[in-house]
């Protein structure tokens, strides 16, 4: 009698290469898309942004400080979610979000202090989470690979939502994308809370304050939220100074600057997918390192490229690729930082990156109008070779 040959499905062929189900992946990457659409389009807008606020450049800055301190909620969330279950506080961060969101599009001037804050509390709700869950979900030899392929989103959100957004700011006004994604946050919330199915208890669901304590005492884990604060300061740096300096120095508008926005946004789905393939095969602790090295040779070289358009946008998409690979291949070593603890060491870590991002931005307006873009850069390099040191001191591949 022959013997049938069984073909594996899409969806096991995407648990074997992901570590995965196709329905969590899809979710994931489509809530992420949405967060990180609304987190990314302040930067490239800011003088379209200030001037719709009634705001000068550097006002929106402290703007952008404001949704970023408001990430140091992120460990409270994490915290809660560790007790209570990722997709409760997920869905909670998308309520908030759509709440800062649409309040935002009705703002003026300086009372857009509350809805920025509301809309950064509702991102470091749920991104921290999103990653332990997804953490908790995957082994730790794909772990990499799964988390780099959600994380592809916000290279999405740069190579077509800027666009979009670029496109909606000039066609229908700069309120529209504000009102627009604060309403998919609140369509994705009720997805997230009743269609992801459940993770398995993989991390304490009763963290106490002991436990939290004797995670903070861990220098691995106050190393990697300063590395989180590190390099994202100085991607904070690379994201605030790039459409400020394309729109002084070379006069570009929305849709150019949404047309330089999709570049890099290539250029991060490259960083990514090359983290995605090889962060696992290379280790993610010499991922990381290799990743600050050339993070800090590109910020190195971008003073170089003032005046030459096609120079300074290649040089802009060099960093996109870099930096993008370090972010992502960072967050599977964080994950076993504190693998007891998995949704409060994100959160953490979240800590540190709203703290890098927060003051990234009023530094990087401050010193683009006094000093210039070379000094932009070597405060973003001075960051991520401290990160460096960090890494090769106290992260080690697994926790010990």
């Amino acid at each position: 009698m022959a013997q049938v040959t069984e073909y594996p499905t899409l969806e096991h062929r995407a648990v074997l290469f992901f570590g995965l189900s196709l329905q969590i992946l899809v979710m994931m990457f489509l809530a992420r898309l949405i967060v990180d659409t609304g987190w990314r389009m302040v930067y490239p807008f800011i003088p379209q942004f200030s001037t719709g606020l009634g705001l000068t450049v550097v006002g929106f800055s402290w703007l952008i400080f404001v949704r970023s301190i408001a990430g140091l909620t992120g460990s409270i969330f994490g915290i809660l979610a560790d007790r209570y279950g990722r997709r409760r506080l997920m869905t909670m961060g998308l309520l908030a979000e759509a709440a800062g969101l649409i309040a935002l599009a009705l703002s003026w001037q300086w009372w857009a202090v509350g809805p920025m804050m509301l809309f950064g509390i509702g991102v470091s709700t749920f991104m921290p989470v999103q990653q332990a869950y997804v953490s908790d979900k995957v082994d730790y030899n794909k772990r990499g690979r799964a988390l780099a392929t959600i994380d592809m989103s916000y290279a999405v959100s740069g190579l077509v939502g800027m666009v979009i957004v670029g496109w909606m700011i000039e066609a229908i006004g700069w309120r529209s994308p504000f009102l627009i994604l604060g309403l998919l946050c609140l369509l994705a919330a009720p997805v997230i809370w009743f269609q992801l199915p459940a993770v398995e208890d993989r991390t304490h669901t009763s963290l106490t304050l002991a436990t939290l304590r004797s995670v903070l005492a861990k220098p691995n884990v106050l190393a990697s939220m300063g590395v989180g604060l590190l390099v994202f300061l100085a991607a904070s740096c690379f994201v605030t100074v790039w459409g400020i300096w394309l729109n002084h120095d070379f006069n570009l508008g929305a849709v150019a600057l949404g047309v330089v926005a999709t570049l890099i946004g290539l250029a991060e789905l490259s960083g990514i997918s090359l983290s995605s393939l090889f962060i696992d095969r290379i280790g993610k602790r010499r991922g990381s390192q290799i990743g600050l090295i050339l993070a800090s040779a590109g910020f190195l070289l971008l003073p170089f490229s003032q005046g030459r358009l096609f120079l300074a946008v290649a040089m802009l998409v060099f960093l996109g690729v870099v930096v993008e690979f370090t972010i992502v291949s960072l967050f599977p070593l964080y994950s076993e930082q504190a693998p007891e603890a998995r949704a409060t060491i994100f959160s953490l870590v979240g800590i540190g990156i709203s703290i890098g991002l927060a003051v990234g931005a009023p530094i990087t307006a401050t010193l683009w109008q006094q000093v210039g873009l070379a000094a932009v850069c070597a405060v973003a390099i001075v960051s991520l070779f401290v990160a460096l040191f960090l890494v090769w001191k106290y992260l080690p591949e697994h926790s010990v």
